[in-house]
């Protein structure tokens, strides 16, 4: 691991609200995608903020659109799932984490499918494949106690974050003035263009991949 060049991570005191327990989580994950699109590596964050953001991520995309909303939006998801499965039941959320590891069992049987179904133009079926993911988390809302609040809970316990007294607004322009660029940025910035730029390059050529498989075989007959 790198040197943590951000070791505390400043929070408003407005932003720790008992009635609103997601303010104090959204001003993290803003944080957090601010100083990556500064320049900071990952390694050179606090280790377990990344795993708060990933189940962050995963939070708002379900309640947004349910699990197939995460997977179609999360490029590359399944790397995350074990992790992210870990951290719930360290928090104290077995049952969430759970419903990860199931979650992750269920795209590597069925990833193939899911691919057919897409390239078929069937989302309506593909969404109906994951909606007994949606009413399991839905229950464990009730049972096990709800995500955002376990997670608001969890992360301002953390010794990396700062709560500031000083009665400062949490708004963006604040959240900017609080992360200084890392050293040697304009570097940093050229190589992480070069790294997008490559995985694009990447994403396109399977996608041409993929199409061409799709036309040689033709599309499936429905049965």
């Amino acid at each position: 691991m790198k040197q943590l060049l951000i070791e505390r991570i400043p929070v408003p005191q407005s932003e720790v609200r008992t009635d609103e327990p997601g303010a104090a989580c959204l001003w993290v994950g803003y944080f957090i995608e601010e100083a990556v699109e500064r320049g900071y590596e990952e390694d050179e964050l606090p280790p377990e903020v990344l795993r708060f953001l990933d189940v962050w991520e995963y939070h708002g995309e379900r309640g947004n659109g349910g699990h197939a909303q995460y997977y179609e939006n999360e490029e590359n998801c399944r790397p995350k799932l074990k992790l992210m499965a870990k951290f719930l039941k360290t928090i104290g959320l077995p049952e969430h984490g759970r419903l990860i590891e199931d979650f992750e069992h269920f795209l590597i049987r069925n990833e193939g499918k899911i691919d057919d179904l897409y390239e078929r133009e069937e989302n309506g079926a593909v969404r109906e494949m994951f909606y007994g993911f949606d009413d399991r988390f839905m229950q464990l809302e009730q049972s096990e106690g709800k995500l955002v609040d376990r997670l608001a809970g969890w992360l301002l316990q953390q010794p990396w974050i700062e709560i500031e007294e000083t009665g400062q607004s949490g708004d963006v322009t604040r959240l900017r003035q609080l992360i200084a660029d890392p050293p040697d940025r304009e570097a940093r910035l050229a190589a992480k263009m070069r790294r997008r730029e490559a995985e694009n390059r990447g994403a396109l050529l399977a996608f041409a991949r993929r199409f061409l498989a799709y036309r040689t075989r033709g599309p499936k007959p429905d049965r």
